[in-house]
C-alpha cells in the first residue's frame, strides 16, 4: 500500500522502566542494541524524549538527551548511511578516527553511522539528528570525506535555511499524504544539506534553484494566512507582494499538489472551524464568522463546509455549545 503520510512515532524515556532506559533510547537512536556505548553520570536519573518522523529515505529524529558519551566501538561495514546532526549544548564535542570537531549551539557535524565515532554531551540539550543514505547527495559534493567530523558554523547559510525548513514539518505533517509530496519534502531536504555541506557548483545551482522555490513558497502561504479575512486575496496580490507574475505564484503552488485557490478555502475553512469550536465564541452567528474569515458568499461556505469536514457550520456549532 503506497504510504499516506509520513510515519511519526513519540518516545520518552519515563515511559519505561529505569534498569532498561539506556537500551531503549540506543536501540532508538541508533537502531541497534549492541554496537555504541551510552556513558551517563551515575548520579542523575537518565531522561531523554525524541519524536521521530520516517520519510522515504530520510529519518529525521529530534528530542532532547541528557548529559551523556556516545561511543560506537565497532565498524559496521553494511551501514552506509550517514548523519548530520546540531542541538542547543553550548559546547559538544564530536570525533570520528584521528579528526575531532568542538561544536557549540547549533553548529552541525557529519558522521558515518557505522564507523567508529565519539559524540560528548557534557550538558544535557536538545538536538536534531538526520539520517540518510551517503548514496543520496555523494555525487554532489566534491571531496565527501572531507566533510566528516568537521564543523558547520551556526550561521552557515544553508543550515540556518535547513533548521527553518525542519520547523515547518511541524506544521504540515499532515498535509504531506501523498508519496510525490513526501519526496518532493526529501528532496529539499537534501539540497540544503548538500549546499550546507559545500556542494559542486553545478548541484549547488540546481539546489539553489529548488530550494528558493520552496522558501518563496512558503512566504507566500504565510502571506496568503495572514490575509484570510481580504475577501479581495487573490494570486494577483500575492503576486504583487513578491514582484512576480500571477503565473509564477499558480506554479509554485502546483508544484506543492495544490492550486492558489484550494490553499486559501482550506486554510479559511480550517480558521473558520476552529471559532466555531471555541466554547467561547457561542455568541458568534455563522454569518459573522463566515465574513470574518474571508467568505463573501454564505452558501458557498456551507457547501465547501459540509464537503470538508461532513457537517454543517451550524451542526458544528451546535454540538460545541452542547453540554458534554
Amino acid at each position: 500500500m503506497p504510504q499516506r503520510g509520513p510515519q511519526v512515532a513519540h518516545f520518552s524515556t519515563d515511559d519505561v522502566a529505569p534498569r532498561e532506559r539506556i537500551a531503549a533510547w540506543r536501540a532508538l537512536l541508533f537502531q541497534s542494541s549492541l554496537d555504541v556505548e551510552i556513558a551517563h553520570p551515575a548520579d542523575i536519573p537518565f531522561r531523554a524524549t525524541a519524536t521521530v518522523r520516517e520519510l522515504p529515505g530520510l529519518r529525521i529524529l529530534s528530542g532532547t538527551s541528557p548529559a551523556a558519551t556516545y561511543r560506537r566501538s565497532t565498524t559496521r561495514i553494511e551501514a552506509d548511511d550517514i548523519t548530520l546532526q546540531f542541538g542547543s549544548a553550548d559546547h559538544a564535542a564530536a570525533s570520528l578516527h584521528r579528526r575531532e570537531a568542538d561544536i557549540a549551539r547549533y553548529d552541525a557535524f557529519l558522521l558515518p553511522c557505522g564507523d567508529r565515532a565519539t559524540i560528548h554531551l557534557p550538558q544535557a540539550s536538545r538536538f536534531v539528528a538526520l539520517r540518510l543514505p551517503r548514496a543520496a547527495i555523494a555525487q554532489n559534493l566534491a571531496s565527501f570525506e572531507d566533510n566528516y567530523c568537521r564543523r558547520i558554523l551556526q550561521d552557515t547559510p544553508a543550515l540556518s535555511v535547513l533548521r527553518r525548513y525542519l520547523g515547518l514539518l511541524d506544521d504540515v505533517t499532515d498535509a504531506l499524504a501523498t508519496p510525490e509530496l513526501q519526496h518532493t519534502a526529501v528532496m529539499h531536504i537534501y539540497d540544503l544539506i548538500v549546499m550546507t555541506l559545500g556542494a559542486t557548483s553545478d548541484a549547488a545551482e540546481a539546489a539553489k534553484g529548488r530550494s528558493l522555490r520552496a522558501i518563496r513558497l512558503k512566504a507566500m502561504k504565510d502571506d496568503a494566512a495572514r490575509n484570510l479575512d481580504d475577501p479581495e486575496l487573490s494570486v494577483r496580490t500575492i503576486a504583487a507582494q513578491h514582484k512576480v507574475t500571477p503565473r509564477y505564484v499558480q506554479r509554485l503552488f502546483e508544484e506543492s499538489g495544490e492550486t492558489f485557490t484550494e490553499y486559501v478555502v482550506a486554510q479559511r475553512l480550517t480558521r473558520a472551524n476552529r471559532l466555531l469550536t471555541n466554547p467561547r465564541l457561542t455568541g458568534r452567528t455563522v454569518t459573522s464568522i463566515a465574513l470574518e474569515v474571508g467568505f463573501g458568499d454564505l452558501s458557498y461556505f456551507n457547501r465547501a463546509f459540509r464537503k470538508r469536514f461532513g457537517a454543517t457550520p451550524s451542526d458544528v456549532r451546535a454540538t460545541a455549545s452542547s453540554p458534554s
